[in-house]
């Protein structure tokens, strides 16, 4: 069975601030950096926030991070790929994202919303993590789960502190 996320972030500024920030290179590869992790890259932003925007990110998760059960059935460090589909939604913006591991038999799709929220904004995203390895899917789907929530944490100081 999947392994749920469930983040919200709260930004100080209207969702079009937020997303022009989301469709500026500069501002990616920032965060990119500010949040860790090995070889960041923006591989593709395409398209613009009210027409459709594509964003695909990577990075390394280095192996040493990892609970060994985990980094054993992985060689090397984890490159993942992330990538959002956004799109306008009146003042809002909506996204299908879904998260890659190379190499490894595990995925995390689901959802991103970012909402006006009194004078400023909120990002929710909701997602599932699955792994189809019998006895240990469960326990790498929760590490997933969790270093995508570290990052997020990571991605929302740097994008607050942008804004």
């Amino acid at each position: 069975m999947p392994t749920a996320l469930h983040v919200v972030q709260r930004y100080p500024a209207a969702p079009s601030a937020v997303m022009a920030k989301f469709a500026d290179r500069t501002f990616l590869d920032g965060r990119l950096q500010a949040a860790g992790g090995l070889e960041p890259a923006v591989n593709e932003l395409t398209g613009a926030p009210a027409e459709g925007l594509t964003i695909s990110l990577q990075q390394s998760i280095p192996a040493s991070a990892l609970p060994s059960m985990v980094a054993s059935m992985i060689p090397g460090d984890p490159v993942t790929i992330r990538t959002e589909k956004w799109r306008a939604d009146g003042d809002s913006y909506l996204a299908d994202f879904d998260v890659v591991i190379k190499g490894a038999p595990a995925s995390l799709k689901g959802t991103m919303t970012l909402a006006p929220a009194g004078t400023g904004s909120t990002l929710t995203v909701d997602g599932s993590a699955s792994v189809p390895i019998p006895l240990f899917g469960g326990k790498i789907e929760s590490v997933i789960v969790e270093q995508v929530e570290q990052l997020l944490r990571a991605e929302e100081k740097y994008t607050a502190a942008a804004l």
